[in-house]
């Protein structure tokens, strides 16, 4: 099923050149009110936070490490928190590291999983994604499992209909957005990428859409904008007015490190490492101007 629309009911797999795609097609996804999406991921929490909203997805780290968030690659403990899934509200269920999981438990096995998906999700008001890499697996057993779970080719956005609709009077917010590129970033010595400045959103046109992008603008960036977040549940006017004090914080954090790099060599390497932790955290700035500033 090239091209076809994702139906309740089914299960499906998709092929996949990069993360990057199946992401940004989760995040499109996850700002469907009515939909619910879950999430297991070969990405950490940290990661995902560079690509969609984590608090409008439930996500499950699948990793062999313990922590908060995190699931061992073990079929019937995914299949457990699918099926507690089922059976409420509705949404979609995507499941990334079925190549992990083929390796860790075995074709068979992982076949048999994949029908027990099938068999489950049939009927409910969910749909069930695998994103795969089609050549990691043998031709034949790709054969079968496609038998089970159809191949589908996830929509993309099409450039006109890749951010909100705008009246003509709001397209210098969709510009604002739109005529920024963080990718790719410059990279500071110790991997962070660097901050820059994007263009302020305009309050004309100001939306909870608009808002949800440039988070994630500003989250590659590895600012915590947390600060922000309530926002997006907030009226428009006290919406905007949150978002343009903390862009004025993002402001002020992006021309400090400017200045801390024209420092470096005149302070220490530890009071260089805490002040760039502190400027991504958006804390303690009037401290810290006043200190840098003056040396």
């Amino acid at each position: 099923m090239r091209g076809g629309i994702i139906e309740k009911g089914h299960i499906y797999t998709t092929d996949f050149d990069s993360d990057e795609e199946v992401l940004s097609w989760i995040d499109r996804q996850s700002q469907m009110k009515e939909e619910h999406i879950l999430l297991f991921s070969r990405l950490p929490h940290r990661r995902l936070l560079e690509h969609i909203d984590i608090n409008a997805v439930e996500a499950y780290w699948i990793s062999e490490r313990v922590t908060d968030g995190a699931i061992l690659p073990e079929m019937d403990r995914i299949l457990e928190i699918i099926l507690n899934h089922l059976s409420n509200h509705t949404g979609i269920v995507v499941l990334e590291g079925l190549e992990w999981l083929v390796t860790k438990n075995g074709e068979d096995a992982s076949l048999a999983f994949v029908r027990k998906l099938r068999d489950s999700v049939h009927r409910s008001a969910w749909s069930i994604v695998l994103p795969i890499r089609a050549l990691a697996f043998e031709s034949l057993w790709l054969a079968r499992l496609r038998r089970e779970a159809p191949s589908i080719e996830l929509p993309k956005p099409e450039s006109e209909s890749e951010m909100v609709q705008f009246a003509d009077d709001d397209r210098e917010s969709e510009e604002a957005v739109r005529g920024v590129n963080i990718e790719p970033l410059e990279k500071l010595q110790d991997g962070a990428p660097q901050l820059i400045i994007l263009t302020r959103l305009p309050q004309v046109g100001f939306t909870e859409s608009l808002l949800r992008k440039r988070i994630l603008q500003w989250r590659r960036m590895g600012l915590d904008v947390s600060e922000v977040e309530p926002a997006l549940t907030m009226e428009n006017e006290d919406a905007y007015a949150l978002y343009a004090a903390v862009e004025e914080k993002v402001r002020r954090a992006v021309d400090l490190e400017r200045h801390l790099d024209q420092l470096a060599g005149s302070i220490s390497a530890t009071d260089e490492a805490t002040s760039r932790f502190r400027i991504r955290q958006l804390t303690g700035l009037d401290e810290l101007e006043q200190r840098l500033y003056g040396l």
